[in-house]
């Protein structure tokens, strides 16, 4: 790869990596702040993550038959979600807890907390797996 490709590269990796920062924080703060003011932009927050989880359903089926047509491509997302499906009930419940704990803690515990995840994720793999981390793998779980 060219130098201009690679910096054009980096660059654009640098833009989605703030942005998905600015997202990440802006979810939780906005999250907060709903469940925190009362009146009337009371909500279900069950129906908030399903309608979620279903428009997501619904760009992804979208993008894969737009892109590669109708016929194979609807059989072969429906057996890959099918295949998915555990997991995404897994997250469908993560996805309310998160819901649950901002109602009861403020936005900035949350989020320490939230990342924190990382690191203990990292910690478990190493004792429960016996895997092994480098230095420069450990760096990125321990930073704020």
């Amino acid at each position: 790869l060219s130098a201009a490709h690679r910096m054009a590269c980096l660059s654009l990796a640098t833009f989605v990596f703030w942005l998905l920062v600015l997202q990440n924080a802006g979810v939780v703060l906005l999250m907060r702040y709903t469940r925190a003011t009362r009146g009337e932009s009371d909500y279900v927050p069950q129906v908030v993550v399903l309608t979620i989880e279903v428009a997501k359903l619904a760009v992804c089926a979208a993008v894969l038959c737009v892109g590669e047509g109708f016929g194979p491509v609807c059989t072969g997302f429906l057996r890959q979600s099918a295949q998915s499906a555990v997991p995404a009930l897994l997250y469908l419940l993560q996805n309310n807890i998160i819901f649950f704990a901002l109602s009861r803690i403020d936005a900035p515990t949350f989020q320490v907390l939230y990342q924190s995840k990382i690191a203990l994720t990292a910690l478990l793999s190493v004792l429960m797996l016996g895997r092994r981390l480098s230095a420069r793998q450990w760096l990125p779980p321990l930073l704020p």
